[in-house]
Order: structure tokens, then C-alpha cells, then sequence
């Protein structure tokens, strides 16, 4: 480095051939940062080299493919894509379940990484439906803190941090401590954004503690970076340049594009300020170069606002225009394609919001769903129970009945014809009669039971559903709102009364038609309100078979007291039975 500092302090009058040393100086660096990058991706060819060699498409394959994947993250975002839609489409064939949900998760990632947001969400969406199905905690984990990172990039930083913590809490079940860290730094990026540099600090410095516990390199190299950002912002030179030096040397380790990139820009704005200004000129460069090479425009743009910069601060006005000018296009372009990912993102919000609440239920939501699939069962078995035996019940009664009123009949003719001994004996027929109208009345007053048993079920379930519903998604609203049709719909007594009015009208013969006749004003309710009174009902089972509180009866009841001009020492029972 000092040949190159005597080099252009010798060229320093030459603008020109400053330029073109400068130039050739980035093409060198370039290529010996090549050479170590591409020296650590020995892994990837060997993974390659164990793909070609594997023929069977089988499971095995599967997780090849995604491992492959996994690996070409931080080296390859497209690369990374391809081999998780291949695994995926494989997965789907072989319905290899935990297959498709690191497939979904590798592409989802590789989208976050390449900026198309929407696409991230949808793929870790479904990635995360898949390892809830299989029940996969550490799957669910990383999705979490993956979803985090997308919404972290969309400025949805409320968000981002809640699917953070929600991640932190169960990496720390897990015991993955490492896992934590990559979420502490996560999170220490939003807080350097927001300008909570306090905070930042904290999160970052336990970041680079935990990651150096367990001598995750990329993770080291990371939490460098982010403190070498925060010092920066706090104008701590030195310690930003110890910090951003320490990351590009792990990063190099580990092939990571990304951050040797965003590490030369960061690097050339501290050698801007601490006046180094050629050798400024040359890490800043090399950044725009490698930020050009893989297509990563957000450095692109932080590159030409340093060297826009650093040509200002050189004197070199026509050279900081043009900086400036490629600055401001590269900007507005971007500008225009964040504000179409807001607008996207807007438009599929309100479906995204839906799975999200599928993200949070885990095994409790599993639970649920069979406690959904039992109730719906179990009420279909009662209310068909209910249903059958109100029908052989009806079917009972009316033949009883009928069989009664031939009786009745015959009983009646022969009276006539009968002596006064053959009148003793109808005595005892008569007795025999009222015995088979005791047995009656009480076969109505069980009739009227069912309706208590038959309401009371019906309205436990609908609560129980209730209860549910208000923590089920859409298609468990829509199977929720199913049942409650049903069940208002058996809720309905109409025709019930119907035919309880028949059967009634059987054992008490004129009752309906006398009270009409002296109370002209009686309702439809009251008359029910009477039949269940002259059956001996109490007021809270008047309540279940009409399905109103029991208040409710009590006015009622003191409503038709009033209609019948009964005074506060006269039971209404007494002056039915009186009347019948």
C-alpha cells in the first residue's frame, strides 16, 4: 500500500494518468479478492461434484439440492433461487413435506437478497405453513427471523422487530444460541436506522460475543460491519476502521460478496475522513466495481455518493458532477422501484396479513383445529340424535293419540246404552281414562323436556363455536358460520310446536278454544306461555323450551296474569285447571 501512496503522489499532477494507475491498481485487488473469494468455495464444487454423481431422484436428492442452495446464499442469489425450485418441484413430487419447506425457505431468502420483497414473503410464507404442518420448531425459527428481515427491508420496522422477538424467544427454547446472535444484529440494524445508537450498541456488541462463543465466522464478520456502521455514525473513526477491517477479513473467509462489498464502500467514506483520500479513492472503486459486478444497486448508490465525496473534497469538481449525476439517476431509479415494492406490497397486504396469523398459532392453532374438527362432529351426531328422537317421539305420540281418541269415542257411545250397573263399571273405565290422561300429560311434559335437552345443547355448542371463532382464520370462519346455520336453523321449534300444539289439544280437548273465547286478546306467546303453565312447568325450564332468559319468562308470565284479570293472590295454574 505505501508503493501505491508514493505511486499517485507521484502522478498527482497528472489527472489523466492518475486515473488510468488508479484504475489498473482496482482491476489488481479485484482480481487477488477473486482469488481468495473463489478459494473458499471448495464446498459448493464438492456439493456439486455429489450431485452429478447422484442419479436416483429420491429424498437424498432433495436435500442435496436444497443444501446446494443454502450454500449459494451469500455467494450466488440466483444460483440459490435455481437449486431451490428444483428441490422444490422434486419435493412435490416424492411429497416430501420437510423437502418443500427449506426448499420455500432457501428461495424465499435468495428473493430477500436480490430485493423482490413480495416474492420473499410469499415463499417464507408458505415455508412456515409447512415446517407448522410437520411441526418443525427449528424450521419455524428461521422462517420467523427470515419473514423479520423482509418486512425490516420494507421500512415495516414494527413488524420486523415483533417477528424478531417471537424468533429470539424460540431460539432461546431451542438453545440455539447462535441463531439468537444473527437476530440480535437483525435487530441492531433496525435500532442504527431509527438512530437508537444506545440500544444498537447493546444488541451488537452481545451479537459479536455470542458469535465469537461459538465461532460462527459469518456471523462475526457480520456484527463487525453493523459496529463499524454504528461508529461511523457516532463519528468514532478508529473504532469504525478496527471494526469494518476485522469484517472484510472473516467475510473473505467465508465467500460473502454481499459484506465485502458494503465493507470497501464503509471503508473508503472512514478513509475519506481521516483524509486518506487516494487510498480512499481506491476501496471505493473496487466497491463500485464488485457492486456493479453483482448487480447489488444499493451499494452501487452508496459508492457514488463517497466518491461524489471524495472528488468534492479533491477539488476535482467536473469529476464529483459526474459522480453526482450517476448518483442522483441510480437514485430516482431506485426510488421508483422501492416506491413500486410499497405499492405491491400495499395491494398483497391484506392477503399476507391472513397467513401471517397461520404463522403465530403453531401447535396451540393444531390443537384448535382438532378441537373445531371434534365439535363440528359431535354436533352433527347430536343434533341428528336430537332430530331422531324428537321424530320417533312424534311419531309415538301421534298414535297414541289417535289410538286414545278411539277410545275416548267408543267409551262415549256406549254410555248411552249402559244400565246403572254397567255405569259402575264405567266408573272404572273412566278412572282407567284418566289414568291414561295422567300418563298423557306426562308424555307431553316429557315431550316438552326435549325441547330443554334439544335447546340447551344447541346453545352450549353455539357459545363453544363463539369462543373459537374469534381466533380461527377466514376458512375456519366460514366452517364456524356453516354450523351456526345449522344450528340456528334446529334452534328454530316451530314446527315443534306445531305438532306439540296437536298432541296437546288431544289430551285437553277445548282448552286453546275456551281461553280464546273469555281472553280474546291472548297472543300466540301466550298461549304457550299457558300450555307449559297447565303442564306444571317451572320458569326456568319455560325458559329453555322458548329460549329466552328466565326473566324474560317471569314477565311474560306477570304480562299474562294481567290479561287474565287475575288478581296477586290467584295462581294462573289453579284458573287454567279451573277453566278446564
Amino acid at each position: 500500500m505505501n508503493f501505491f501512496r508514493a505511486f499517485l503522489d507521484q502522478s498527482k499532477g497528472d489527472f489523466q494518468t492518475n486515473r488510468i494507475i488508479i484504475c489498473m491498481i482496482i482491476a489488481i485487488l479485484i482480481t487477488i479478492s477473486h482469488v481468495q473469494l473463489f478459494s473458499n468455495t471448495q464446498k459448493v464444487d464438492d456439493l456439486l461434484n455429489q450431485l452429478t454423481l447422484h442419479t436416483k431422484e429420491d429424498i437424498s436428492k432433495v436435500d442435496l439440492l436444497n443444501t446446494i442452495g443454502f450454500e449459494y446464499w451469500i455467494i450466488d442469489a440466483n444460483e440459490s433461487i435455481n437449486f431451490g425450485l428444483e428441490a422444490l418441484k422434486l419435493s412435490k413430487t416424492l411429497g416430501y413435506i420437510n423437502g418443500q419447506a427449506k426448499a420455500n425457505r432457501i428461495i424465499g431468502v435468495a428473493y430477500w437478497a436480490q430485493g423482490n420483497l413480495n416474492n420473499a414473503l410469499i415463499y417464507l410464507n408458505t415455508s412456515h405453513k409447512m415446517y407448522q404442518t410437520i411441526q418443525d420448531k427449528t424450521g419455524l425459527a428461521n422462517t420467523r427471523l427470515n419473514i423479520g428481515m423482509v418486512y425490516a427491508d420494507l421500512k415495516e420496522y414494527k413488524k420486523a422487530l415483533h417477528y424478531y422477538e417471537q424468533a429470539i424467544n424460540e431460539f432461546t427454547v431451542l438453545g440455539l444460541k447462535s441463531r439468537i446472535a444473527t437476530t440480535f444484529t437483525k435487530i441492531g440494524t433496525i435500532l442504527i436506522e431509527q438512530n437508537r445508537d444506545a440500544e444498537a450498541l447493546k444488541y451488537l456488541t452481545d451479537a459479536l460475543k455470542m458469535h465469537t462463543d461459538t465461532n460462527f465466522t459469518y456471523g462475526i464478520a457480520e456484527a463487525h460491519n453493523r459496529l463499524g456502521i454504528l461508529c461511523l455514525h457516532k463519528n468514532e473513526i478508529e473504532q469504525a476502521s478496527y471494526h469494518i477491517k476485522k469484517s472484510m477479513t472473516l467475510g473473505s473467509e467465508v465467500s460473502d460478496i454481499d459484506g465485502l462489498t458494503n465493507n470497501l464502500i464503509v471503508y473508503g467514506k472512514i478513509l475519506r475522513l481521516s483524509d486518506q483520500l487516494d487510498e480512499a479513492a481506491i476501496e471505493l472503486e473496487k466497491g463500485l466495481a464488485l457492486a456493479k459486478e453483482n448487480q447489488l444497486k444499493k451499494y452501487e448508490l452508496l459508492a457514488y455518493e463517497e466518491l461524489k465525496e471524495l472528488k468534492r473534497k479533491q477539488y476535482q469538481a467536473e469529476e464529483a458532477l459526474i459522480f453526482y449525476d450517476r448518483y442522483v439517476n441510480l437514485k430516482d431509479s431506485l426510488f421508483n422501484s422501492e416506491k413500486a415494492k410499497q405499492i405491491a406490497y400495499l395491494e398483497f397486504e391484506n392477503k399476507l396479513e391472513t397467513k401471517d396469523k397461520e404463522l403465530f398459532a403453531l401447535k396451540e392453532q393444531e390443537k384448535k383445529d382438532d378441537l373445531i374438527k371434534f365439535i363440528l362432529i359431535l354436533g352433527v351426531v347430536i343434533i341428528s340424535v336430537c332430530g331422531y328422537v324428537i321424530y320417533i317421539i312424534s311419531k309415538q305420540r301421534a298414535k297414541k293419540s289417535k289410538q286414545l281418541a278411539e277410545k275416548n269415542q267408543e267409551l262415549l257411545q256406549s254410555a248411552f246404552a249402559l244400565t246403572q250397573k254397567d255405569l259402575e263399571n264405567s266408573e272404572l273405565k273412566q278412572l282407567e281414562l284418566k289414568q291414561q290422561l295422567d300418563f298423557k300429560n306426562k308424555e307431553l311434559t316429557s315431550y316438552a323436556l326435549n325441547f330443554i335437552k334439544k335447546n340447551e345443547v344447541v346453545k352450549q355448542l353455539q357459545t363453544t363455536i363463539q369462543n373459537i371463532k374469534r381466533s380461527s382464520t377466514i376458512e375456519k370462519d366460514k366452517l364456524v358460520a356453516d354450523l351456526n346455520k345449522i344450528i340456528r336453523k334446529n334452534l328454530s321449534i316451530d314446527k315443534d310446536w306445531e305438532d306439540f300444539n296437536r298432541f296437546f289439544e288431544d289430551a285437553h280437548q277445548g282448552f286453546y278454544s275456551s281461553l280464546k273465547s273469555r281472553h280474546k286478546d291472548l297472543s300466540t306467546n301466550d298461549l304457550k306461555i299457558c300450555s307449559l303453565i297447565r303442564l306444571n312447568l317451572n320458569i326456568k325450564e319455560t325458559a329453555s323450551i322458548l329460549g329466552i332468559s328466565p326473566e324474560s319468562v317471569k314477565t311474560a308470565r306477570y304480562r299474562l296474569r294481567k290479561k287474565l284479570a287475575l288478581d296477586s293472590r290467584q295462581e294462573i295454574l289453579t284458573y287454567l285447571l279451573h277453566l278446564e
